[in-house]
């Protein structure tokens, strides 16, 4: 075909568009034009727009998952946030659990409060207590510590006989008051 273009006087282009003449090439040609526009005129310039976007919607979701995971501890903290007292310290705990006690025929032995610890973002009053008295009692007051307005963990609990009275039975506990 070269040879034939450089006997008539047809350069490359003549040639080109004397093929277009046939239906099957031009629909090529055209398909291949059509494709070469779509993909540097309209796909490249938004190519890098959608994936900014997909990355943006990636982070609203992370976002819309914090919020949500933040209105799910807010209504958890409002479910016991009454049972935190706010400025209670040590004495006011001793007094609290002192006044508690009485409502039991038990004989308060022992009731020393321990340094206060970190619980999370609270304090907690740590008291050492130990009780002497009947099962019965001894199990009313460990369902009044379960069942009562404030929030506290019973960390340690053990129930034995005293050794200063045959028969008796002591309980020792470790309570954690929190407190704000």
């Amino acid at each position: 075909m070269r040879r034939q273009n450089q006997k008539t006087g047809k350069g490359p282009i003549a040639g080109f568009v004397a093929r277009l003449h046939n239906r099957a090439f031009l629909r090529a040609v055209v398909t291949i034009v059509v494709l070469a526009i779509a993909y540097f005129a309209v796909y490249s310039p938004l190519a890098a727009d959608i994936d900014d976007d997909v990355h943006k919607l990636a982070a609203q979701k992370k976002l819309l998952e914090t919020v949500r995971d933040i209105e799910s501890l807010r209504k958890e903290y409002a479910s016991f946030k009454d049972r935190v007292p706010e400025k209670a310290d040590t004495n006011e705990w001793v007094e609290y659990m002192l006044g508690g006690i009485r409502q039991f025929p038990l004989k308060l032995i022992v009731l020393n409060p321990a340094a206060p610890r970190e619980v999370g973002p609270y304090k907690g009053i740590v008291m050492r207590i130990e009780l002497d008295g009947q099962l019965r009692d001894m199990n009313d007051f460990l369902k009044w510590l379960e069942t009562n307005r404030r929030l506290l963990r019973v960390d340690i609990m053990d129930i034995g006989t005293s050794i200063q009275t045959k028969g008796a039975l002591v309980m020792h506990l470790t309570v954690v008051g929190v407190t704000g």
